[in-house]
């Protein structure tokens, strides 16, 4: 009896000076999980591919919208005034008119293919530039847009011989107009399965122009594909540092720092890439996962809000944004966020558990505990850790001791290094006599966190 009596006092000293601890360990564990979770988010940029190019003008003062370069032609007369007759062997004046003449139907024509890609009718731009070709075989930009006009239209491979023939002519000599042109080759190269030609392209653009911000984007990521980060930052700082304005470059090299670990240099170079352009979405997403990491909710709140409202599918987004609103103890809000997360992925990793942390915040411990439930079937290791952990709390203070044991051990099975399941365990074993469970916890816990093993062994030894 005496025992008995001591058991019951004891427990009841464990829930009034035990409820601050597993108090932190709610507070801490979600916030843990999903950091985890997001870390591993590597939302890498789609890469850009070769825009078509209009024919330059002679020393414009502002080029046209679409010039980027390879738009120049082959020096002397049109191709099909050499082909007809040699130029000395007309008039002086005859054959000048009969140059220009040419020249403004290739000119047009080219205009017309300009038009037609810009409207999306890729057959009629094929067709427009060939006549363009015909008429003079050395118009450089003709032969690049009619690449990217026959990739469109579904012929890469043949697309991929225009560009090669693009690279081939005089006008290819000038830097910013190579880079362009290599930068279809490689791009055209990729997507027909010759990765080796394709790298060399990338890297001859590159070498023409480090300013070539897309091909530097696609050759990032295609290094990123094969799993090689470092070689992906390399060719985005080439472009960087040549001083290429573009915040796809910086988004990129954001995106690296991110996924490596970096929280202080992913957010200079997300903030770098807003000042370039403040619409850049996929920087400010990066900014809001930095934010979330220094538990800066407010801010992180407002950004990820702002990519929300442009991308309302993306579940992450949704989830993220519920945690944050969480956070700042704006639970209904939260609850909305993952309802709509999981709307979007039923088996979402972590928004089940934390969806669970704002129930249970109003109050409704039942639909709590359920979400919990769901968390710790469908999530990810950690999600299904966490929910196990939160599980086993939520029947500690229920006084159902051995389903705190059980739910714990399976927390410890996902994660063994889990302090807080491995803390709640020897709380359960405590409670339930076994004093052998609850030591060898207190020694586990020696070795992943002192203070809460000392917190456990005061315990046991005021029995």
């Amino acid at each position: 009896m005496h025992c008995a009596g001591a058991l019951r006092s004891t427990l009841n000293d464990v829930d009034r000076t035990k409820r601050i601890i597993l108090s932190i360990v709610l507070a801490t564990v979600v916030f843990t999980v999903v950091l985890a979770l997001y870390l591993r988010r590597a939302p890498a940029p789609p890469p850009v591919p070769p825009t078509p190019v209009p024919e330059q003008e002679p020393e414009p003062v502002l080029p046209p919208i679409l010039v980027e370069a390879g738009t120049g032609n082959a020096h002397g007369p049109p191709t099909a005034l050499r082909d007809w007759v040699a130029p000395e062997v007309l008039a002086a004046q005859e054959a000048a008119r009969l140059a220009e003449e040419l020249r403004a139907k290739s000119r047009e024509a080219f205009a017309r293919g300009i038009a037609a890609q810009k409207s999306g009718d890729h057959a009629a731009a094929i067709a427009a530039y060939r006549e363009a070709l015909t008429i003079d075989a050395g118009m450089a930009g003709a032969w690049t847009n009619l690449a990217l006009a026959l990739d469109a239209n579904g012929s890469s491979a043949e697309g991929l011989e225009a560009a090669r023939k693009a690279v081939s002519l005089p006008a290819m000599k000038d830097a910013k107009r190579r880079a362009h042109a290599m930068h279809t080759v490689g791009h055209l190269a990729l997507k027909t399965g010759a990765r080796d030609e394709a790298v060399a392209a990338f890297e001859e653009a590159l070498r023409a122009d480090a300013r070539q911000a897309a091909a530097a984007l696609e050759l990032a990521a295609l290094w990123n594909s094969e799993e090689k980060p470092e070689k992906a930052l390399a060719a985005l700082l080439v472009a960087k540092e040549a001083g290429a304005e573009s915040a796809a470059i910086y988004t990129a090299v954001a995106i690296h720092w991110w996924n490596t670990g970096d929280i202080t240099k992913a957010q200079s170079n997300a903030d770098d890439a807003l000042r370039i352009d403040a619409n850049e979405i996929e920087a400010k997403a990066v900014l809001g996962w930095c934010y979330l990491a220094q538990k800066r909710w407010g801010d992180a709140a407002q950004r990820i809000d702002e990519v929300v409202r442009a991308r309302p599918n993306d579940a992450d987004l949704q989830a993220a944004l519920g945690f944050a609103y969480d956070k700042l103890g704006r639970h209904q809000d939260a609850i909305a966020a993952f309802d709509r997360a999981i709307a979007l992925a039923p088996a979402h990793p972590s928004a089940h558990a934390q969806r669970g942390v704002a129930l249970e915040a109003v109050g409704d411990v039942q639909r709590a505990r359920l979400a919990y439930e769901i968390a710790a079937k469908s999530g990810s290791s950690e999600s299904v850790a966490a929910s196990q952990m939160k599980l086993a709390v939520v029947a500690y203070k229920d006084k159902r001791w051995a389903d705190a044991r059980t739910l714990a051990e399976a927390a410890i099975a996902a994660d063994p290094k889990s302090v807080q399941a491995r803390y709640v365990l020897g709380l359960a074993c405590f409670a339930l006599g076994d004093r052998k469970g609850a030591g060898e916890q207190e020694y586990q816990l020696t070795l992943l966190d002192a203070e809460r093993a000392a917190d456990l062994r005061k315990l046991i030894s005021e029995e």
